[in-house]
Formats: structure tokens, sequence, C-alpha cells
């Protein structure tokens, strides 16, 4: 058997795991003790790492996956600055996992060991390893067969289970590992946690951006104060629809009636709680498959071939029914359009859409003016506002517009509206949207390795790996909509469609069930029961025998947004390839100790290819316009916007895009004297069609004295641009920088520079008897950073929170796409954004790592362990960048340590850190575990504002969680785990400005959870 001696950081067989290099390593016992953590939960007890995801829902970002953060640099845009291994080869990135590696993937049953090097690798490893590198190594200690199962009790949930079979062989000449590993999770609603979910206007006003939108419904609605020309079958020529009609029961059914991110009362906003139809944990299913092989060809040659499978899925993630993001084509040519939409009021400007248009004739329109010319503010449950004063305002306004709105219908508000909220999804069960994920990964590694006669030794890797993404979303047909609030909606799966010829092209039959043709009712009235926490709506109409269409409408309502709504699929498949040549060993030469000076070097070349490939109706080159087919005659045209048929989500484009690098690299130990070593390490790359870089290192070990060493680090480490975002291209996303999601518009940039950083480190390391600690001082110094302009800070350019507005620059304002109120609209008027990928500016952070563990001696007839661990942040500056010439930072440098950004989920807490105490005796073990995170104050103008306006804080305060795990070894070769995570069952801390009020990326959701686990050897 050739020895396999791997350390994490370097090449040179036999690199003590205390070299110059700083190395946390997470044993087998180590995990046992325990309890066997998830892999999120056991990166969140990594210090290093800052926030991840993996825990929650997280609106489909990494639904299923897990992921990794070291030294808290990654980007939300551009992805991970940590370079993930398993068994020392590279690992691609998941287009689900924000572009970073989804370490949900790796065979857990298989894991034997976690290596975490805490320093810039890029003269290792090349590019990625800026924040540091994470090495997942398989366990080689199994003989025979070994059965686990896990179970995890969740208060609100079924909970959570796992069980796995592994099988380890260990011959003479061969070595073989077999895993198989299953794991549930169970679905656990976001209201079976009263903090993540506060509802109604009181819930509004402890965090008005807590799950809240400002396209709601109940809705608004605008009336034509003056007579449109034209018809509004054959369209309008000439329409203004400016006068407010606010939909009736807003706060009855959980709606807030306030000008969005305030407390001002406002009887025209209805802001919707979207967040009451997730759920915190999805189900998830997630299976591995696992075997690894090692098999001597000669005494000085080994083969090895490794496989993995592994795939998880989310099949019914819970969603609201969306707002809109996009718009009916005009009837008639107005605006940039040529006519041939399903609108009748005209497009302006420049604009190819038109607006959503409700005829007087639509039932809903009709209940609801009754409903106007009745109500009154003296009941109990007021039709608007939040008392009676502010009921009378927006009483007085809606029955101001009640006669223009009779006459000539009403437009949907293009930012205060959407055609479906608190009533939830008509043709579903639970009255939820439904998304879908899902991902497979195929894994196939193998080479040689031997030594040759003089001693050197070789290993020839190659490695490929395949990752399918395949997820499928639910959304509105624009053009159905339109169509069916005229009254020209069809069921779906009904053979009596209603069609252009039996309608003379949507002209006439409006509401005419015996061709098949409905209304869809968009108001309040059409909503029996709101799936927020109020009792039944009380302005529901169920029947009618005076309003036309109405009883049809209430019958096939579901069938009929059944037909309006589509699935959007699509697939993303990475690929990777990797071919290593390493050749390490001893020279002849010595310096002034005793051992001789080592050395490695090397070639590798990587192949990595990522293409995108929606299905038809999804693709926005074969669907690209509201009109398209099927939902459409494909007239008209829309060369600009091409953004797909779908209300909320925009259509994609395919793409199919790989690099090629080809990198060669060495890597020397110098033993200087016996208490003083060096290392020297460079790796060349090149990138085809992308430039090269050269990234040197060195390293030194002084053992200063018996008990005492210290070490320290200096490298350069880059990260290239992926090739998804060098192109020109550009994708329609989605964002939330005003406080209700809308589409931006991302631009790739073909003159992206890679990023470069410069990192040193500084520690020490202590050993005296039972005692041993380690404490350094690291670095990080990146210019260049990948990233995009993001659009907050688009948004605070534009719309400064103190001084005027830059409507006036011509160059900021076509960044924008306004409603009819245009820039002088604010905030609120904001409908799209235009943004592109940049190298941003510099970033500098530093802190200190420290750990220390004392084996104290037998306590009550047992051995008795204790320690700690932890980073401190100490800085993390961010110089910002500009737009259009102008500084997104008027103050210059940044001060991110200590703060919270709610836009990215991301917390930059000072301290993290854990602490344990260990008992042992015999086959039991009892470990008691707390794990703090500091506290942190938000820093965005969003949360801050808010704060102000609800008198509340902007802290995010310290979280401690307790952990106790008892472990014994049981006959029959069993052991038994029972475990207590969250002892004390805190909740993670408040945090106002985001969805869930708190922060996913380091708090815990589940709250107290009980583990039993049984391990069984054979």
């Amino acid at each position: 058997m050739v020895e396999e001696v791997v350390v994490t950081g370097s090449f040179i067989a036999g690199t003590p795991e205390d070299a110059a290099l700083p190395v946390d390593v997470i044993g087998s016992r180590e995990l046992a003790n325990r309890g066997a953590p998830t892999m999120v939960q056991l990166i969140k007890t990594i210090p290093s790492s800052g926030a991840v995801i993996g825990e929650n829902n997280r609106f489909g970002s990494g639904s299923g996956a897990a992921t990794i953060n070291l030294r808290n640099l990654n980007s939300a845009v551009t992805g991970s600055r940590t370079l993930v291994l398993f068994n020392g080869r590279r690992l691609p990135t998941s287009p689900q996992a924000i572009s970073s590696v989804d370490i949900n993937l790796l065979p857990t049953a298989a894991i034997g060991r976690v290596e975490v090097l805490k320093d810039g690798a890029a003269a290792t490893y090349g590019s990625d390893a800026i924040g540091g590198v994470v090495n997942f190594i398989t366990r080689t200690d199994l003989e025979g067969f070994e059965l686990n199962a896990n179970y995890q009790g969740i208060s609100g949930s079924p909970g959570d289970y796992e069980g796995s079979i592994a099988y380890g062989y260990r011959g003479d000449s061969a070595r073989l590992l077999l895993t198989a590993g299953y794991r549930h999770r169970s679905e656990m609603s976001v209201k079976e946690r009263d903090w993540a979910l506060r509802t109604g206007p009181e819930g509004y006003l402890e965090n008005p951006l807590g799950g809240w939108a400002g396209t709601g419904n109940p809705g608004q609605y605008q009336t034509a104060t003056t007579a449109p020309v034209g018809s509004p079958n054959t369209g309008y020529t000439a329409a203004s629809f400016a006068g407010s009609l606010p939909d009736i029961g807003c706060g009855a059914n959980g709606g807030a009636p306030y000008v969005l991110t305030t407390t001002i009362v406002s009887p025209t906003s209805c802001n919707f709680q979207y967040t009451a139809f997730d759920n915190l944990i999805e189900d998830e299913d997630h299976y591995q498959l696992y075997g690894k092989l090692n098999v001597d060809i000669t005494d000085n040659i080994e083969g090895n071939v490794e496989v993995l499978w592994a795939s998880h899925n989310t099949p019914l993630q819970s969603w609201a029914i969306t707002g809109p993001n996009q718009y009916p084509a005009p009837i008639l040519a107005s605006g940039a359009s040529p006519g041939g939409g399903s609108s009748p009021i005209p497009a302006s400007g420049t604009g190819e859409q038109s607006r959503f248009y409700i005829p007087n004739t639509n039932p809903g329109l009709v209940a609801l003016l009754g409903q106007i010319a009745t109500a009154n503010c003296s009941g109990a449950v007021l039709p608007y506002g939040v008392d009676a004063a502010s009921c009378a305002t927006g009483l007085a306004t809606a029955q101001s517009q009640a006669a223009n709105a009779a006459l000539y219908g009403v437009a949907s508000s293009q930012t205060a509206w959407r055609p479906l909220g608190f009533a939830g999804n008509p043709y579903t069960s639970d009255r939820h949207s439904h998304y879908s994920y899902k991902i497979d990964t195929l894994r196939v590694a193998g080479g040689f390795r031997g030594r040759f006669e003089n001693g050197v030794n070789w290993e020839l890797g190659l490695t490929y790996q395949e990752q399918d993404f395949n997820y499928n979303l639910q959304d509105t047909s624009v053009n159905r909509l339109q169509l069916a609030l005229r009254g020209y909606g069809s069921r779906a799966g009904n053979a009596d469609q209603c069609t252009a010829a039996e309608t003379a092209n949507f002209t006439t039959n409006a509401g005419n069930a015996a061709l098949g043709c409905f209304y869809f009712n968009p108001f309040t009235n059409a909503m029996q029961q709101s799936l927020s926490n109020v009792p039944a709506n009380p302005y529901y109409v169920g029947s009618s025998s005076t309003i036309a269409g109405l009883n049809d409408a209430v019958a096939n309502r579901g069938a009929v947004f059944n037909w309006m709504e589509e699935e959007q699929r699509n697939e993303i498949t990475d690929k990777l390839f990797v071919a290593d040549l390493i050749f390490n060993g001893e020279s002849s030469f010595k310096l002034w100790g005793s051992d001789n000076i080592s050395w490695a070097a090397g070639a590798q070349f990587r192949y990595d290819r990522r293409i995108q490939d929606p299905d038809v109706v999804y693709d926005a080159n074969a669907t690209p316009c509201v009109d398209s087919a099927p939902f459409g005659d494909g007239s008209p045209y829309c060369p600009t916007t091409a953004n797909g048929p779908f209300l909320f989500n925009a259509n994609l484009r395919p793409y199919d895009v790989e690099r090629k690098i080809g990198s060669g690299f060495f890597e020397v130990r110098l033993p200087i004297t016996d208490n003083l070593e060096g290392s020297l390490a460079g790796r060349y790359e090149y990138y085809q069609g992308q430039g090269e870089t050269f990234n040197p290192k060195a390293a030194l070990r002084w053992q200063a004295l018996d008990w005492l060493a210290l070490r320290g680090s200096v490298s350069t480490t880059y990260r290239a641009a992926a090739a998804t975002i060098t192109t020109t291209n550009f994708s329609r996303g989605l964002t939330n920088a005003s406080g209700t999601y809308r589409a931006n518009d991302l631009y790739g940039n073909p003159n992206l520079e890679p990023e470069t950083a410069l990192t040193y480190s500084l520690g020490a390391i202590v050993k005296i008897g039972d005692f041993n600690a380690t404490v350094d001082y690291w670095n990080f110094d990146f210019k260049d950073q990948l990233t995009s302009e993001a659009t907050l800070d688009l948004l605070n350019l534009m719309f400064p929170t103190a001084g005027p507005n830059k409507c006036g620059n011509a160059a900021l304002a076509a960044r924008f796409t306004f409603d009819a109120a245009g820039c002088a609209g604010g905030r609120p008027s904001v409908l799209s954004y235009r943004t592109q990928y940049i190298n941003g500016g510099q970033v500098k952070t530093d802190g200190v790592d420290f750990q220390a563990n004392l084996q104290v001696g037998e306590v009550f007839g047992g051995d008795l362990s204790t320690g700690f661990d932890g980073t401190y942040l100490l800085n993390y500056d961010d110089s910002g960048y500009q737009i259009e010439g102008l500084p997104t930072s008027a103050g210059g440098v940044i001060k991110r340590a200590g703060t919270y950004r709610a836009s990215l989920f991301t917390g930059y807490n000072r301290l993290r850190a854990n602490a344990y105490v260990n008992w042992a005796s015999g086959g039991q073990n009892l470990r008691w575990q707390i794990r703090h995170v500091s506290s942190t104050t938000q820093v965005e103008p969003n949360s801050i504002n808010i704060a102000a306006a609800v008198k509340s804080t902007t802290k995010v305060a310290e979280y401690w969680q307790h952990d106790l795990t008892y472990r014994a070894e049981l006959p029959w070769d069993t052991a038994l785990t029972l475990s207590v995570m969250n002892l004390l069952d805190e909740d993670p801390p408040f945090a106002i400005g985001t969805q869930y009020n708190y922060d996913p990326g380091s708090g815990n959701p589940l709250g107290r959870v009980y583990t039993v686990g049984v391990k069984k050897r054979f």
C-alpha cells in the first residue's frame, strides 16, 4: 500500500497538521461527540465561516442546498470565495446555491474528517481560494457493515429523519468503502413561529418589511376622470386613468393600509404579507450513493476510483401569487407598440406595454361599487383605514370615483396591485402556489499514485462531475389575465375554450358562459376567507341574482385561474473536468537542520461548462412577448422588452459557455534549522481568452521554545470571473430594494478583470502538557472585487434620504423604468432597474482566530476536557464603487464590521465562537456545547428609516445556543446518541427589515430540537 498522507494546504507528503498554515481538523470522534450534526449545523459551528444558507426556505435560492462562507467573503452576486474540496479534489459550484458549492450533495456517511484552511491558497489550488479552503475527506476506519439512523423532533413539524448504510473492507491489497444515505426534512410553516410572521396592521408596525409588499390585493385601481376616446372593446386612442379607487376591506383581510416602509396611514395603499404563504422549512428529500476503491497494483503503484451520485429535491415550495412586473400590450398602435394586444389602454412614451384594464361589466367591479355606495365607518369592521378618521378619508376617495368607474371601468395600479393576494390560489388544495427544485450530481474520480525507485512520489488524477439543476415555477400569463379581466377567460382542461372566432376577436360575448367565456374577479368580494390570521371576509359576495356573470365567475374561479397559470421549467447543467499530475519528494540537500529539503510540483488542466436550457414557454428567444403563442397570436412583437409572457418571472435566455484553464505549480519546504522551517509555493494559471496570473506564497514556522511555536504566511490569491457573466447578455431577475419585488435587468461585462487579494497571517501555537492553544491574526486585502451594481445603491443615488432627487441626471434615470408618474413619483413609481456586473472597490478585512483545549483529567470516574474556539472580526472595510460617475458611498470607506445588511441576509458579526465541556468514561460521552454570535447593527437606509418610523431598534441582538449530547456504546456493537439542540429554546434575535424578522445566516429558526440516533456495526 502506498502511504497517503494529505493535509489541506500542501502537496508535500508528511506535512504535519500543526505546520505554518492555519488548518483546523474536525475528526470523526469529534463529529460523533457533537451528535453527528447535519452539514449546515456543522458549518454554523465553524467560527471562521460567516453567513450561510441551508437552514430555511431562503425564497428558492439554495432550497435544499447548504454553503460555506469563510471570512464572510462570499458574494451574493458572483458566488463563493471559498474553495471546497472532496478528498483533495475540486468540487463544482452549484447554480442553485448562489454559485457556491452545495455541501448537501456530499455523502455524509462517508465523511471521516473535515479540514479547514483559513488562509488564501491560490498558490496551491488556483482560483476561488480567496477566503480559504474546506476539504471533506472520506473515512478509512470501517471494516464490515454499519447502519445509522437519526430522528430530530421539531415543534410544529413532523420532524427530520435520516438513515444510512456503510460497508468497509480493508484487505492486504485492496480497500473498499461503500455508503448509501437518505435524509428527509419536513415542512414547517412560518405560522408555527410567531416571531417569524407578525400579521395585520399591528404586525406591520413592528416590521414594515417583515414580508410585506406594496403590490397588494385588496389592491388599488385607477379611474378615468374624463371620458376615454374610443372603445373598451376595440381600443382607446386616448385615455388617462389617474383617479384613485381603493378596493374595500384591506385591514379586515390582514392587509396594512400604510405607505410602505412608513407609519403613514394611506387609504390608497394596502400592503400584502406574502410570507403568510411561506414555510420556514420545506419538505426536502436528500439521496447519496458513494463508493471508493483503492487497489495495490504493485508494491509501489496504487490505483483508486471513487463514484458519487447524489440528489436533493424540494417538490413543493410554497409561494404566494406574485405581483406584476409585466403588463399587456395595447390593442391599438401607441407608444412603441404597433398594436394588436389585449388592453384597450394605449401605451405611453417609448413603452411597448400598456396597463391591465377591468371593464365596467366585470361583475366584481359591479359588486364593489355597490359595496362602496352602502359602506360606512361606524361599525367594528372598517372598510378603509385603521380608525374612523382614516376610514372616512378612504371611503370618501372611493365614493368620489365610483361614478367614473361605473362609466369607464378601471385600470389596476402598476405599483399597488396583484391579481390575487390574501385569497390565495383558487385551484390548489392549500391555496398556495408551488415551485419545485431538484438537483442531481454524478462524480467520477480516479487515478494512480506511486513511488519511483529514487523515492519521488507521483500522482495522476482525473475528475469528472456533472450537476443538473431542474426547477419548475408557476406564473400567470399576462395576456390571459387581461382577457379574463375583460370576460374572455377560459377554463383549464375544458373543451369549450373562449376563442377569438366566437367573440369577434374578443369584442363581443364577454362573460358568455355558454361559449366558455368567463370573467375573472380580482376584487376583495371574490375572497371568502383570507389566509392571514383574520376572521372570514365580511365583504365576500358568493352569489347574486342581479349582477350578470357573477355566479359563473364564482363557480369557475379556480378553473379560470388555472387556465391563466403556466409552469416554467428550466435546466442548468454544470460540467467540470480536472486532470492533475503531482510529484513530490525529498531532496538530498539540507540547510542547517536535520531534515532534507522536500518539494512538490505539478500541473493541472481544468475545463468547466455551464448550459442553460429553458423549455419553450420559458425561453425568451422562443416565447419573447406577452402575446407570443400559446398565450396569444404572436402580435405585436416586442423588440425592446422580450422578457416573455409572464406576470412576475422573466423568461430566460439559453446559453452554453465554457472555460479552459491550464496551470503549473511548485512547493518547497525548507527546514532551515531544527527549530525553523519555511516554505515557498507558486502557481501559474492561464485562462483561455481571459489572461494569466501567477500567485506566490511564503510561510514560516519557528519553534521558539519547547512549548511555543510562531508561524506566519503571506501570499497573493485571485478569482476569475465566471464565463456566464462575461458575455453581453442580460438576465432579468428580481430585487426587493424598494420593499416590493421589482425586475432588474443585470447585464454581463466582457471587460471584467479577475479580483486579486494580498493575504497574510501571524500566529502562535502553545502546547504545555495537556493544554494546547493557537492564536492567529489574519488580514485580507483584495481589489477589483467581482460584483454587480446593487439596486439598493442605484435607488439611494437617485432618491437620497436627504436632499433632492437626481431625476435630471439622464444617465442615471436611464437605469430605471417608471410608472405613469415618472421619476417625479419617487421610489414607489419604480417598475424596474438596469444594472451590470462590475469590478467593484477594495475590501480590507482582518481579525483574530483563537482556540484552546485542556485535558482536565479524571472527574467522577471519567476524563474531562474543555475548550473554546472563535473568530473576532477587527475590520471589514468596503470602499464602494461608482454608478454613472457617482460614488455609492459618500463617505468613502464603509465600515462593515459589527453591521448587518438585510438586503443580502449578511451579518458581519464581530465575534463567532464556541465553547464545550466534554466528559468521557468507557463507552459513554457527555458533551455540552455553546455557540455564540455577537450582535450587529443595521446600516442600510431602509432598515434605519423603518426602525425610526416604528420606534424600534436597528440592533440585531447577540445569539446564544446551548446543545447537550450524550453518546453511549451499547452491547452488540451498537451506539446510542441522544441530544437536545438549543436546550434553552432560544428564539433567534429580531432583525428589522428582514422577511422573517431574523437573520437566517446565523440564527436558528427550529427552536429546541430533540435528536435520537442509533448506530449498529456488523
